[in-house]
């Protein structure tokens, strides 16, 4: 009889895997299986597929990344971040053979089996699983997704050694950040935003196609933080950026015809700026980065960083450098402004007649602030809003009370 290539490979896959294949095999927590050298937190993916070829399945998540080899029954997985990408754990189900060194049966032995083994109860659950977790192996049961409980008596269909994290949760013993695939996405934006001819429709196309992989590992997703009409016909738009649980702001300004006036992308976490461009002369000394808006934010009920400056400046009695504030585009700093030279003004300070034309146009504006709940939840407030006298009367009390005005 002539045999395929295909059929040989097959073949020479089942010898490879003979040692294991077809006997009950002894699973040793927190490190492998009996008779296979694949240890984990030691060995890596390269290392398993040399041993078993390459007809696995990969599937790929936020946090982890499975190699299952579903013609043997058994599942090596990884964290998709590790550059080493060293085995964390490996499961195993039908028609692998396994058992444990104190006689728990995979698709014989029960959770209550296991229950009276451990001397242990109770499951972690989730729609369609229960698992019982123990020192570096967890046993999983199948469960009616319709039924809050499980069945005790339900056979034990998988089992996964991990290695000895809270609740099976995998180590990072010798894990090591592969930040390649982060420089090679912010590079590819950065090279968008600093295109001579830039383009709001390559911007808005690499946008798209990051949507689609925004939840697999090295996924970035874009959060638009408000979008507003500001002053002199301008409008912003700020978004924040998640890439593997780094933060990043995209600050964009543009002109009633669309056209690019300035960007700023910025590194949440090392708090500077990535790529910074502006485009029309006039706006250059504008101060446009995002500010928050508030009196008393967060659980600490401190004022925003912003807002203690302007404090600083109403304690110092400095209306010069308050009323620059106000006629400031930017319209948090704009409305500091007028908080503090009201304050000054309602403490008999002296003020220009000028200035109160600004601060008459302020009282008027549509123009929405970036608030303490925008942080969240995008809140926004009118900036005639803010500025309502009795509005203002409660945050100089409060300011007083607080010992933030002298």
């Amino acid at each position: 009889m002539k045999m395929t290539f295909r059929t040989i490979n097959i073949i020479l896959f089942i010898l490879c895997f003979s040692p294991v294949f077809g006997q009950t095999n002894v699973l040793i927590p927190n490190k492998g299986i009996e008779g296979i050298s694949i240890v984990i937190d030691s060995s890596t993916i390269p290392d398993v597929i040399e041993i078993y070829g390459t007809d696995y399945t990969m599937s790929e998540k936020t946090l982890i990344t499975n190699y299952r080899y579903d013609k043997i029954g058994i599942t090596f997985q990884i964290d998709p971040y590790d550059k080493n990408k060293i085995v964390r754990s490996i499961s195993v189900q039908s028609p692998f053979k396994a058992k444990t060194e104190n006689g728990i049966v995979l698709n014989e032995s029960t959770m209550k089996d296991v229950w009276n083994t451990y001397n242990d109860k109770g499951c972690f659950t989730s729609k369609t699983y229960a698992w019982n977790t123990q020192n570096g192996i967890s046993f999983y049961i199948k469960k009616d997704p319709n039924e809050k409980g499980y069945d005790t008596e339900e056979k034990i269909f998988k089992i996964e050694i991990n290695n000895n994290g809270d609740f099976g949760i995998s180590s990072r013993i010798n894990f090591e950040f592969n930040d390649e695939p982060v420089k090679e996405k912010l590079n590819s934006l950065i090279t968008i935003l600093k295109s001579d001819n830039f383009n709001f429709q390559k911007l808005d196309s690499f946008w798209s196609a990051e949507k689609i992989t925004e939840k697999e590992p090295y996924g970035l997703e874009k959060r638009t933080s408000f979008n507003r009409k500001i002053e002199n016909n301008l409008t912003q738009e700020s978004s924040e950026l998640w890439l593997v649980g780094s933060s990043y702001n995209l600050n964009i300004i543009t002109s009633s015809n669309n056209q690019l006036v300035y960007l700023k992308l910025t590194d949440n976490n090392e708090h500077k700026a990535l790529f910074e461009r502006i485009e029309n002369s006039n706006f250059e000394k504008t101060d446009f980065d995002v500010y928050t808006y508030g009196t008393f934010c967060g659980i600490a009920g401190t004022p925003p960083d912003k807002c203690q400056k302007m404090l600083d400046l109403v304690n110092g009695k400095d209306f010069n450098k308050l009323a620059k504030w106000m006629q400031s585009l930017n319209p948090e700093i704009a409305t500091y402004g007028y908080i503090g030279l009201q304050y000054l003004v309602q403490n008999e300070i002296d003020v220009p007649e000028s200035w109160f034309t600004r601060m008459s146009k302020l009282n008027k504006s549509e123009i929405q602030l970036n608030t303490c709940g925008g942080c969240i939840y995008g809140v926004t407030e009118k900036i005639k809003d803010v500025l309502k006298e009795d509005n203002l009367k409660q945050i100089y009390k409060s300011f007083k009370a607080n010992g933030w005005l002298k």
